[in-house]
């Protein structure tokens, strides 16, 4: 009798240690049931939420602040610019130029290789300034600003474009009615480069 209990305790043990490391049973994966809805760059979906009822205005300022967030990200205060105005009166005005920044403020604007300085439309005797006004110039932090107070006085079209990797506001055209106290805005921005320096 002591011999068959010893072997029904040893079968017991087997069939436990049998049960033990046997493979586990396979895990059901969760299959979507519909596709996602498609994501805007920066996710505006975030910022907004379910149901809400925004308008245009709204909608694309909290676009803009969300492109300055990722600016914020940037790894320096030092950069350099790409930058042309498409608003005014001469053709320097309008001249591709590149901006410095050191530190977020503006240190020099120079005019490109490829400036287009004059276009026949200068009145007689006119000259060209030898270097650009460097109060016309904003560094990217004041562009958004610009932006910004442009459409808080609620012009007629916007449109809108900004730098993926950096935030920067890139390709931008704000215009008024004929008859409104406000200018258009509207410049071209790109190529812009870290420049490197002593830690800030």
């Amino acid at each position: 009798m002591k011999r068959y209990s010893t072997v029904a305790i040893l079968i017991a043990t087997l069939a436990v240690m049998a049960a033990c490391s046997s493979d586990p049973e396979p895990t059901a994966t969760a299959v979507p049931t519909e596709t996602p809805p498609p994501t805007i760059s920066p996710d505006l979906s975030a910022a907004i939420p379910d149901a809400a009822e925004v308008d245009r205005k709204t909608a694309m300022l909290l676009g803009i602040d969300l492109h300055r967030q990722l600016w914020s990200t940037r790894p320096t205060s030092n950069y350099k610019f790409g930058f042309q105005w498409n608003v005014g009166d001469y053709a320097y005005q309008r001249a591709n130029v590149q901006v410095r920044v050191i530190k977020g403020e503006i240190s020099e604007v120079r005019w490109a290789d490829n400036a287009v300085k004059t276009d026949g439309t200068e009145p007689e005797g006119f000259v060209v300034p030898d270097e650009p006004n460097i109060e016309d110039y904003y560094s990217i932090d004041d562009l958004f600003e610009v932006i910004s107070d442009a459409i808080d006085s609620d012009p007629g079209q916007v449109t809108l474009g900004f730098d993926s990797v950096f935030g920067f506001p890139t390709n931008v055209s704000i215009e008024f009615a004929p008859d409104s106290p406000h200018k258009d805005v509207s410049f071209f921005a790109a190529q812009l480069v870290p420049i490197p320096g002593p830690p800030e």
